[in-house]
């Protein structure tokens, strides 16, 4: 640690809009708090915890976001007003109750806590939001998720209306993510792809947009229009989305639907392309285990269609870094999942994830035949 570091230089570094990679800006906090620790000032201790627990859910850091978040929760509950909920008046965004919200979010996403935790982590997010007079949109969003993540068809369905019939607070989604969940939903759950895609066009002709979105959505969003008989205007949105989501690791889903959407249009060459170029951000330390699990079973799909275009002996870093080819990294990824799968279904009390994974790949893509260029 260099002796002219402070509590208010490295937090001022901690909070710096400039490009940092991930570990360096978690490194910079980490010091923070164990200046502020030797200080024993809890209030300074806290501001910087509470921004710890946001940056640790988007690295997916998720044993220190659990420890941080319960900590402030501790600290809040005890003296509310010395530890607010917003401790930090020039970063509004910094809110317990938001990390409430995420929560539930990364509970979910790591098969080793149990359903009985996030029943717990909402029950206590329910207190929470009851003792500052919130809203119920946030308490809403983390049941939907919930309900999703478990293959609780109805019970979503329940928790979508009861969102759409309630009024809109400082907690719920975005007008850009409130819609795209909703297409998502819509998609995977009703195969209700017209009701989807009015979302999407509602997304862009009103100009929603945050951090992720639109261009997550219109990823998402190519094969429905696709099918929906609008090759001109999906070849258009992927020009238009992947170049905004091709340098993050955390957007390898969205880098697989460009991939599904070239080989389904005839371009298995520029997708070729495009599984060489993404495959190393499986091995991410970002990644959250469903993720992974999710983005493995997706790419045995990309890599048995290549296979079955000619591809398969292309050379490449298999899913461990190890050299394969395109053809063996089918059978390496369904190994590698293969575990993930039976602890997110044991938990869920389920087979689910481990069917889809066997079948992942086994059917050939339907094609839409469309010259992109690749």
């Amino acid at each position: 640690m260099s002796e002219t570091e402070t509590f208010e230089s490295l937090t001022r570094r901690f909070d710096s809009p400039a490009p940092m990679p991930h570990r360096e800006r978690w490194e910079i906090g980490k010091r923070a708090e164990r200046l502020a620790e030797e200080s024993g000032d809890k209030r300074a201790l806290y501001e910087i915890r509470m921004r710890l627990v946001g940056f640790a859910f988007q690295a997916a850091e998720a044993t220190e976001q659990l420890t941080l978040f319960l900590w402030c929760a501790h600290m809040h509950d005890s003296d509310p007003v010395r530890y607010p909920t917003r401790p930090i008046e020039s970063q509004p965004d910094v809110d317990l109750l938001w990390w409430y919200k995420w929560l539930t979010v990364m509970l979910l996403s790591y098969p080793q806590y149990s359903l009985a935790q996030v029943r717990s982590a909402l029950d206590m997010m329910r207190a929470a939001y009851r003792r500052e007079g919130a809203g119920e949109a946030g308490i809403l969003w983390a049941e939907l998720s919930l309900a999703l993540e478990t293959g609780r068809t109805d019970e979503a369905r329940d928790v979508l209306a009861r969102i759409k019939a309630a009024p809109p607070d400082e907690y719920s989604n975005c007008d850009a993510c409130a819609r795209a969940q909703e297409a998502t939903i819509l998609w995977q759950m009703e195969n209700n792809e017209e009701a989807g895609l009015r979302l999407v066009d509602e997304i862009l002709e009103n100009g929603y947009e945050c951090a992720e979105e639109p261009q997550s959505i219109v990823s998402e969003a190519l094969f429905p229009l696709a099918r929906a008989g609008r090759l001109p205007e999906a070849a258009a949105l992927a020009e238009f989305a992947y170049p905004l989501i091709m340098s993050s690791p955390m957007h390898l889903s969205h880098q697989i639907d460009h991939m599904l959407f070239l080989l389904a249009t005839g371009n298995p060459r520029t997708a070729a392309m495009l599984f060489v170029r993404h495959l190393p951000n499986v091995r991410h330390e970002g990644l959250p285990p469903s993720s992974s699990l999710a983005a493995l079973k997706q790419l045995v799909v990309v890599a048995s269609e290549l296979s079955r275009e000619g591809y398969g002996a292309i050379d490449i870093e298999g899913v461990r870094g190890e050299a394969t080819t395109i053809e063996g990294f089918i059978e390496s990824a369904r190994a590698e999942a293969r575990p993930l799968a039976a602890a997110f279904d044991k938990r869920d009390d389920t087979s689910d994830r481990v069917e889809s994974l066997e079948n992942a790949g086994t059917t050939p893509l339907e094609r839409f035949e469309f010259e992109l260029g690749g």
